[in-house]
């Protein structure tokens, strides 16, 4: 088949960025003729996969996503494709996977938590007003033809507000290898180049967009940890793109000290941060499923999620780790913490996230895809 992925950018790192990354590469692994269009994508997953550049126009955020949207028509008019598959609010496509679930949803989630300027401030904007018409463009006006989603959180928040239509649920994929546990003395080598004691304790957070991730709630948390157990000192270590400087004053505020910072080495990657920490915590306030969770799970770690997060339904609370119901109570955040601190508690369920991670393969995901894919060709040979 001939398949065009649309994404604004593609890369190895994010979440939606990285899933148009490996479900490209597989596509193309099969045989097909794969097209990225996107504004920018700095590595070809495969050389005989196609990159037609999208150029973006505008000053303000909202004219950029339409002037994308209107690039990527451009293209489409050009030349004919079996399937066009968007991870990107645009104007038309044959699927759409709503990756970062619905903007509706997101305003909705996130509103409680704004100062009430911030709210006004946030109905005058007009990009909400532009991802807004463009959702109910491509979901309820028909823009797209197929709509899915990778929890079935996301699924039951489109059919809740676009009606009764079929809403496939297709889970992210993990690279097993990539993010593993780590063998022999790996761990105590990465803990050393990144300044923690073997005795520490080390949470680890990684997510961009800090506020929606709910590092604040976190950060409070860990100020709730003050007391070591078994001599062990918890520590908070974060990763992620954005403005750090308002959470790093907040920890101070708090007396953590170094007790919270950002690993920001580039010599050391997210894969190898996984290896030497000892849980995952994600207090998100919103997430169709943060494609981080599959990650941490499969480095073996104790996970903490957000209730908020579709990751957190394929996990068993106290098994791989615990569904935290109110991502905002630090208090709770502090609890499951210390329930992570026990080392034999922590090394099982460390071992049930390894077991579980393996069933979400790229291969899966993929298989999933591609059985979609089909049956929109074959509705379109039988004239559907």
């Amino acid at each position: 088949m001939k398949i065009a992925l649309i994404r604004s950018s593609v890369h190895r790192q994010g979440g939606v960025e990285r899933y148009v990354w490996h479900l490209s590469k597989e596509m193309d692994a099969r045989g097909h003729e794969v097209h990225l269009i996107a504004r920018r994508c700095p590595e070809l997953p495969a050389p005989s996969i196609r990159f037609h550049p999208v150029r973006v126009s505008g000053l303000f955020s909202f004219s950029k996503v339409h002037s994308f949207a209107r690039g990527v028509d451009e293209i489409l008019k050009k030349q004919a494709f079996d399937v066009v598959h968007s991870c990107d609010r645009i104007y038309r496509c044959d699927i759409y996977r709503a990756g970062e679930g619905l903007h509706r949803e997101w305003l909705r989630a996130s509103a409680p938590h704004l100062f009430v300027w911030a709210r006004i401030l946030r109905r005058l904007d007009p990009l909400h007003a532009a991802l807004l018409r463009m959702e109910e463009r491509l979901i309820g006006g028909g823009g797209a033809g197929l709509v899915t989603a990778n929890s079935r959180k996301g699924a039951g928040e489109i059919e809740r507000h676009f009606g009764s239509r079929k809403v496939p649920v297709i889970y992210n994929g993990v690279d097993s290898e990539e993010f593993r546990p780590p063998k022999g003395s790996e761990r105590a080598e990465i803990r050393k180049r990144i300044g923690l004691a073997e005795n520490d304790f080390a949470a680890l957070y990684v997510g961009t967009g800090f506020f929606r991730k709910g590092l604040r709630y976190l950060i409070e948390g860990l100020a709730r940890m003050k007391s070591p157990r078994d001599g062990r000192t918890p520590r908070l270590l974060a990763r992620g793109r954005g403005a750090r400087g308002a959470y790093e004053r907040l920890a101070r505020a708090h007396g953590l000290g170094e007790r919270f910072r950002f690993v920001v080495d580039d010599g050391i990657s997210t894969a190898l941060l996984y290896r030497a920490a000892d849980a995952f915590v994600l207090p998100t306030l919103y997430d169709p499923f943060a494609n981080v969770c599959l990650e941490a799970l499969a480095s073996g770690l104790p996970c903490v999620l957000s209730s908020r997060n579709g990751a957190a339904e394929i996990i068993t609370d106290g098994k791989e780790g615990f569904v935290l119901a109110d991502p905002t109570d630090a208090d709770e955040i502090a609890r499951l913490l210390g329930l992570c601190m026990d080392e034999e508690k922590a090394a099982a369920m460390g071992a049930a996230a390894r077991a579980l991670s393996l069933k979400f393969t790229w291969r899966a995901n993929a298989d999933a895809t591609e059985k979609l894919y089909r049956e929109i060709l074959a509705s379109k040979e039988a004239g559907a």
